[in-house]
């Protein structure tokens, strides 16, 4: 069974410099997840896996009640400070996906970003978040397509190099999960597993061709105009070919009120 990591830091796995195709993915992912929330006033909103709470702190002026559970002591402290630095008025829990702190059926609207591959059991927090949603209510799941459009042209690009025999650069390749991930997600992969608790009612793509070797470093070379063109474009791709996508964004209705 795997362990959960109470004092895992994001730190560790932030590169020390964003390259502008993965700078637009992270904004461009919280954006777009924001934008499914459709936060409103009133409104309960669970974050799961809040880590900084950037989510969090993004839907603060809506005027719905945010509640961010986070597992690891470190993230915990870091979203504090966000929030601290914001001016929000919210509530951070320790708690784990697979056994979320709060009455089942009380939430309006679950947000779960960029964090279910790193849990224990993601099939059982699924079935966790589906059962924390009142009647009516929704989830919204982002996460890492380990199938993009972007990796399958990176491995193409390395089965190449290796014909020719030049030496892999990477200790880990970019299409290789991390290890702290316990599942690797694609398209079918998220959509089977969110469909045994919940009804898939919209799908959006976040970005295309990021972390794709070299892709990076060619629009860092570009004018800033001209790289801000492209990776919008490819953006726009990627909201109609999701399966391609660097990150797909899903919102689901539970099963037993859809």
């Amino acid at each position: 069974m795997n362990r959960v990591d109470l004092n895992w830091d994001d730190n560790e796995v932030l590169p020390d410099k964003l390259r502008p195709d993965v700078e637009f993915l992270f904004g461009r992912m919280s954006s777009a997840t924001v934008e499914m929330v459709d936060p409103h006033p009133g409104e309960r909103i669970l974050d799961i896996g809040c880590g900084r709470a950037i989510d969090i702190v993004n839907m603060s002026a809506s005027g719905a009640e945010l509640i961010g559970v986070e597992p690891s002591f470190v993230m915990l402290s870091h979203a504090r400070e966000s929030l601290k630095l914001d001016g929000t008025n919210t509530t951070v829990l320790q708690g784990i996906g697979e056994s979320i702190p709060v009455v089942p059926g009380s939430i309006d609207k679950v947000l779960c970003k960029g964090a279910l591959d790193h849990f224990a059991d993601p099939d059982k927090a699924l079935k966790q978040i589906a059962a924390a949603i009142r009647p009516g209510g929704r989830a919204v799941i982002a996460i890492a397509n380990f199938e993009s459009l972007g990796f399958k042209i990176g491995k193409m690009i390395f089965a190449c190099r290796k014909l020719l025999g030049i030496k892999n650069p990477y200790k880990r390749l970019p299409w290789e999960p991390p290890p702290d991930h316990t599942i690797k997600f694609d398209y079918p992969t998220l959509m089977k597993m969110a469909g045994r608790y919940m009804k898939v009612e919209k799908v959006t793509g976040v970005s295309m061709l990021s972390c794709t070797p070299g892709w990076g470093d060619m629009l860092a070379a570009l004018p800033a105009g001209l790289t801000g063109f492209i990776v919008r474009s490819l953006d726009g791709l990627s909201r109609v070919f999701p399966m391609l996508s660097d990150v797909i964004v899903i919102r689901c209705v539970p099963r037993r009120s859809a």
